[in-house]
């Protein structure tokens, strides 16, 4: 699956590698985002090895082209139990939330805590569910201590986390995203409702087989943490 398009062009390196991401959630077996200027500003600094970028052919043919206006698009969940089975976020306030998972490669970087930190500092509450932090790689726990968050008034990720009640960000690591054994960080050992920006919610997917995973943005995972039910994010922007 290939990605295009002038909102496509305007995404940083972290939203491109969520979109292909979810492909393999879509039935596909390879998400592609043409580089570009983006592309190569990234790679700066982490590879000292020549490359060649690649491009698809003028003359290309595709199954299938599908175009979106996306100023027409608005913050999605997936309900149980799989990642199809789409909803409007407003849709689902009446949905009652146990906890919220924040990580994974999906949605565990950098940007994504960036995006739920935000959410937190426009509300000014505390959180009413647990709310687990698993970033993703030894770099993206480094940020949470390191940078300040926009707007934040010079406050890392990891202070506003703290200060709204978050638990304190784990260790790098997969998490509860492929279930595990029972200590598994965050893992859900009973039947809860969990809204998570992972990227699967089939059954015992995090655990406890009648456990409920709703899929969400970082925005809607922590809005739906400060509120106890599958939040619009828009209700705090």
């Amino acid at each position: 699956m290939e990605f295009s398009g002038s909102t496509v062009k305007s995404l940083t390196m972290e939203d491109r590698m969520t979109l292909c991401n979810m492909v393999v959630e879509a039935g596909g077996k390879n998400g592609v985002v043409a580089a570009d200027q983006t592309t190569f500003d990234y790679l700066e600094g982490k590879t000292s090895s020549s490359f060649e970028a690649l491009y698809s052919d003028e003359a290309a043919r595709y199954l299938q082209e599908y175009r979106f206006d996306v100023s027409k698009l608005e913050p999605l969940v997936a309900k149980p139990h799989s990642p199809d089975n789409r909803a409007l976020a407003r849709e689902c306030r009446h949905i009652k939330i146990d906890r919220v998972y924040i990580g994974s490669c999906t949605g565990g970087k950098t940007e994504d805590f960036m995006a739920a930190a935000k959410i937190l500092i426009s509300a000014g509450q505390k959180v009413k569910v647990p709310t687990f932090l698993v970033p993703a790689t030894q770099k993206v726990w480094m940020d949470l201590y390191t940078l300040p968050v926009p707007g934040g008034n010079g406050k890392t990720c990891a202070q506003i986390f703290e200060e709204a009640g978050c638990d304190t960000p784990a260790s790098p690591n997969c998490g509860a995203c492929l279930g595990g054994p029972r200590d598994t960080y965050a893992r859900m050992n009973v039947p809860q409702v969990c809204v998570s920006t992972t990227n699967r919610n089939f059954p015992g997917r995090m655990g406890h087989k009648e456990g409920q995973i709703y899929l969400a943005s970082p925005y809607t995972a922590a809005a739906s943490a400060l509120t106890g039910f599958v939040t619009d994010p828009r209700d705090f922007l």
